[in-house]
């Protein structure tokens, strides 16, 4: 049987604004690592033109916004 991998796209879709900012700093790290290797993997297979690339490069600019809100904030 094969598992259905989630994407880092769709776990972030399903959070909440207040709970994504209120996550710690590793756990953000966390996600922007995952986003970023799903990026370059996408890169790396050329299909920088598909729906998940796209997905991949938004959820990445989003943590990223997250984390420079965070850190404005201290």
């Amino acid at each position: 049987m094969v598992k259905s991998k989630k994407t880092v796209y769709e776990i972030i879709q399903t959070i909440p604004v207040e709970s994504m900012i209120a996550l710690s700093f590793p756990q953000l790290r966390d996600f922007e690592a995952q986003l970023k290797e799903e990026v370059i993997a996408h890169t790396l297979k050329r299909k920088q033109k598909t729906k998940e690339y796209h997905r991949a490069v938004l959820a990445l600019r989003w943590v990223q916004g997250v984390i420079r809100i965070k850190t404005m904030d201290e």
